[in-house]
């Protein structure tokens, strides 16, 4: 690569390789929190069940319960085919969860009395209908004296249940963090590796004796750079950083006017369009951001800057300019 002098391209490039780590960064610190998100359940602590009934037994908290016996079946929604209502048993309690097929298999193995697992997910109300099939369904399997009237539910089976299908919100805000940081990051990792390997090739094939110009000028007291143009003007060069580098001599530019971006019919960006003999293609220059009296002042300068270094151009977008670039240069705009 061609020895870079001018402080500014070198400002640039630093400040390419920098954006290159730092979304770098912000994509894998995105896709350890997806994953964390994905794992969640499994990594995290919940509150003891039993404890939350006997002293918070409130809607929405992430509890865990050990699982000491097989679960039995008692009661499903036929529309609703995420999940069945299940009987539980811990060392202690009897208790009601919602779970998915697959989890259900989990549980339902010969050993797990002596080998306990342990259920994750959210607490919810034990809606009316399904405690009136919980009572129904304990009665049958139990002895008369030992069956429970609706006034003894809460006792034997308390206000909540625990619904293994239903995600956390936090999980689910994370999930959120996760994919929407590491899209970003990615996107902004790929424009910001182009942009690098773009004003690298650009730099390669440029004229050695063009480089050595644009250095030396960039450095010269007459030359001035809008940052919020990502532009500078030399005695003889358009330099303009936005996407990478490109570079353009006064006296080469055919036809140059102003550009402006509307949004809903507002006005929301401003740019410069040039055409130049070496192509003859459009060139967008000086994209500003916003329609404010600052950035209409910096386009206003930088378009005389470069009108006073070529009186031959043409300026304006207007219908006489356009037929002229078409007779002359078969430039079509």
């Amino acid at each position: 690569m061609k020895e870079i002098k001018s402080e500014q391209i070198k400002k640039i490039m630093k400040k390419l390789k920098n954006n290159l780590i730092i979304w770098a960064i912000v994509a894998i610190c995105s896709m350890a929190i997806l994953a964390l998100s994905v794992f969640m359940n499994d990594l995290r602590k919940g509150a003891v069940f039993n404890e939350v009934l006997d002293n918070d037994p409130k809607e929405n908290k992430f509890v865990e319960a050990s699982v000491n016996l097989q679960p039995i079946v008692f009661a499903h929604y036929p529309s609703d085919n995420s999940g069945k209502f299940y009987f539980m048993w811990d060392e202690k309690y009897i208790y009601i969860a919602f779970l998915k097929e697959e989890t259900f298999k989990k549980f339902d193995v010969e050993d797990i009395e002596q080998n306990p697992k342990v259920l994750k997910g959210m607490t919810k109300k034990i809606p009316s209908d399904i405690k009136k099939l919980a009572i129904k369904s304990y009665n049958e399997a139990v002895d008369k004296d030992k069956q429970i009237s609706s006034a003894d539910f809460e006792t034997y089976f308390g206000t909540l249940y625990i619904d293994e299908t239903e995600v956390d919100p936090i999980q689910v805000t994370l999930m959120l963090v996760g994919i929407i940081g590491w899209f970003t990051g990615f996107v902004m990792l790929l424009a910001q590796f182009i942009g690098y390997r773009r004003l690298k090739k650009t730099i390669k094939n440029m004229d050695d004796n063009v480089w050595e110009d644009i250095n030396k000028e960039l450095e010269e007291e007459e030359a001035f750079y809008y940052k919020s143009a990502k532009l500078a003007l030399t005695k003889n060069y358009i330099v303009d950083f936005s996407t990478g580098l490109k570079v353009f001599k006064y006296n080469e530019v055919l036809w140059m006017y102003r550009y402006e971006l509307r949004q809903n019919g507002i006005k929301s960006q401003m740019s410069i369009i040039l055409f130049v003999k070496n192509d003859k293609k459009r060139h967008v220059v000086a994209s500003m951001v916003g329609y404010t009296k600052k950035s209409k002042e910096i386009n206003r300068e930088i378009m005389d800057a470069i009108m006073n270094k070529n009186k031959k151009m043409l300026v304006g977008y207007t219908k006489e300019n356009r037929e002229k670039m078409k007779e002359e240069y078969q430039i079509k705009a």
